[in-house]
């Protein structure tokens, strides 16, 4: 299954990558270390150019022997937090120096930028729905891998998306990520879409998606056009989660929901009126 509510016993090391910058300063590092017993981890920008805001950016968390950090927060912080877990049989540090050399992306304004690829949104469209080549995934994920990212939540329920890197016996040569307009163009509209892990979770609940995976990437890409379609109307975030929820209360199926997104869509003028 793609979606799942159980995380498997790893097989290989479990890392938890955990972004740091929207919980209060050092707070990621503090539940750690009162979680375990002998805390190991790495700053994702040691050693790049972002290394100036290591402190506030992504931290690898080792939870191979203990876990309980993630026991702890990891559905609170699902939502609020960006993050990741990986199942590999690479070590910390070998971990932290591949990711590292993996955050540049190339613009279309012919630069480099930063690549956040542990953003949950970004996960669904370049490992969940295969946006990423084959050679890119193996790049970014490793040999013999699985990741976890949250994908919605409901109530104290969070269920998480999965990608699998199959062996091989050479990581591929590795160049800055080249994204072609639409991966750019979908990839800029989900931004903030984290925001709607709650939505999505209620969806899953009401119309009993959990076991079906087809029907909930289905739900996935209805919510992210219409997310997409609110933003460039520059609507108010929260005005259109609202809606969002409005329309969802009302909805008794998912295609019911589906249509009311797509009729919003068809008349612009209407993005974000709750009818």
């Amino acid at each position: 299954m793609r979606y799942t509510s159980r995380l498997p016993q790893s097989r290989n090391r479990r890392y938890w990558l955990v972004d740091t910058s929207t919980l209060p300063e050092g707070e990621v590092l503090r539940c750690f270390y009162l979680s375990t017993q002998q805390p190991s981890f790495r700053w994702l920008y040691d050693g790049t150019p972002y290394q100036s805001v290591r402190d506030s950016g992504p931290v690898l968390l080792d939870i191979t022997h203990e876990d309980t950090v993630l026991q702890k927060y990891g559905n609170a912080w699902a939502g609020r937090v960006a993050s990741v877990l990986m199942d590999t049989p690479e070590l910390l540090d070998d971990l932290q120096t591949r990711l590292a050399n993996r955050l540049l992306v190339e613009t279309s304004a012919q630069g480099v930028g930063l690549f956040r690829f542990h953003e949950p949104a970004a996960l669904h469209l370049l490992l969940g729905e295969g946006l990423l080549s084959l050679a890119q995934r193996f790049s970014l994920m490793g040999p013999s891998t699985c990741w976890y990212w949250p994908f919605a939540k409901h109530q104290d329920r969070v269920t998480y998306e999965l990608c699998y890197s199959s062996d091989v016996t050479r990581i591929p040569e590795h160049k800055p990520f080249r994204f072609d307009a639409e991966v750019q163009k979908r990839l800029a509209g989900i931004r903030h879409f984290s925001r709607l892990l709650p939505v999505l979770g209620e969806a899953l609940h009401n119309f009993e998606l959990y076991a079906l995976e087809k029907e909930t990437t289905h739900l996935w890409q209805a919510i992210e056009r219409y997310w997409s379609a609110s933003l460039d109307a520059n609507q108010p975030r929260k005005k259109v989660i609202d809606h969002l929820r409005f329309m969802l209360f009302n909805s008794h199926t998912l295609d019911q929901f589906v249509d009311r997104l797509n009729m919003k869509m068809e008349n612009k003028s209407s993005l974000g009126a709750s009818t």
